[in-house]
């Protein structure tokens, strides 16, 4: 054998003993991935999905559109209440830890506390002040909505039909169905309003048998004494506005008259918070709706004194 064939073999026996290394290497590597521990998201780099990362220095999402948010949340699971309306899936959770956010936090920060109160970092304070302005978020949990209807009438105890909302008539109506002196009526408003706060409305008293007030509040076992919704003389036909509470544990308000008479009631608005009310009443298609339509007009309209 030539020298130069000796040079070839050599070579070839060199090269086939790389390669053999090479993916024996290549073994140890995939086997290594295999038995490594999970993988872990450092500290300022994207999150790992359906692990618990520790983010250490924040995250930043940075996004180049006017028209697109740097980050979205969307969960397509959707279930069906027993009303039938859908229900989504929550896409993000805020897990509460204290009472809210501290005053040092960046302005932009929102955080959600133990009673369930969403709070965000809303300015920077001013000089002297130290810290940051640091406001709560409004919702139906801590905040209330008077939505208008359209003009209901809840009672009218003329008629029988005008009596039906009167949950204790027994004992308390005369046989002409007046409101008998000394008495007190509940008035049933479920099939308008769902966890009302208040109420607002106009009460007409008719037929009066004396000279006396009516009082209208919501709980029949705490009646103030000391106040009346309207006074009228006997014989009159009188209204008069009124505000007044709704019983916190059902949809009744309570109806007091000082000397007999014929009462109507009609109701104009409710206040809500975490309730509603009978969409087939409200002044428009639909709450939601004209909710959508409203908030549609605030941003791409301005009002006729901003100039």
């Amino acid at each position: 054998m030539s020298n130069d064939q000796d040079r070839a073999l050599d070579r070839r026996l060199l090269l086939r003993r790389a390669g053999t290394v090479a993916a024996g290497l290549a073994g140890t590597a995939a086997v290594g991935a295999a038995t490594a521990g999970q993988a872990q998201a450092a500290p300022g780099e994207p999150v790992l999905q359906g692990q618990v990362n520790e983010a250490g220095a924040p995250t930043t999402l940075r996004g180049g559109s006017l028209t697109s948010a740097p980050l979205r949340l969307e969960n397509t699971t959707v279930e069906t209440g027993p009303d039938g309306i859908p229900f989504s899936g929550p896409a993000l959770r805020l897990t509460p830890t204290g009472r809210g956010l501290g005053w040092q936090a960046e302005v932009g920060s929102v955080s959600l506390d133990t009673s369930g109160t969403i709070w965000a970092v809303t300015s920077p304070g001013l000089p002297p002040m130290e810290g940051n302005f640091v406001e709560y978020v409004r919702t139906n949990a801590n905040s209330n909505e008077l939505v208008p209807v359209v003009p209901q009438r809840v009672i009218d105890t003329r008629t029988a039909a005008g009596r039906a909302r009167i949950v204790n008539p027994t004992g308390n109506l005369d046989s002409a169905g007046r409101l008998l002196g000394g008495r007190t009526i509940q008035v049933n408003l479920e099939e308008f309003v769902h966890l009302g706060q208040a109420v607002y409305g106009n009460v007409t008293v008719t037929g009066a048998l004396a000279a006396g007030f009516l009082q209208i509040f919501p709980d029949p076992g705490q009646r103030p004494p000391a106040f009346s919704s309207i006074n009228f003389q006997a014989g009159q036909t009188l209204s008069n506005f009124f505000l007044t509470g709704i019983n916190p544990v059902i949809d009744r308000i309570s109806v007091h008259a000082q000397q007999t008479t014929h009462v109507i009631l009609d109701v104009v608005a409710f206040v809500v918070a975490s309730g509603s009310v009978n969409p087939s009443i409200l002044p428009s298609t639909g709450e939601l709706a004209a909710e959508d339509q409203r908030a549609q007009l605030a941003r791409r309209t301005k009002p006729s004194w901003a100039k």
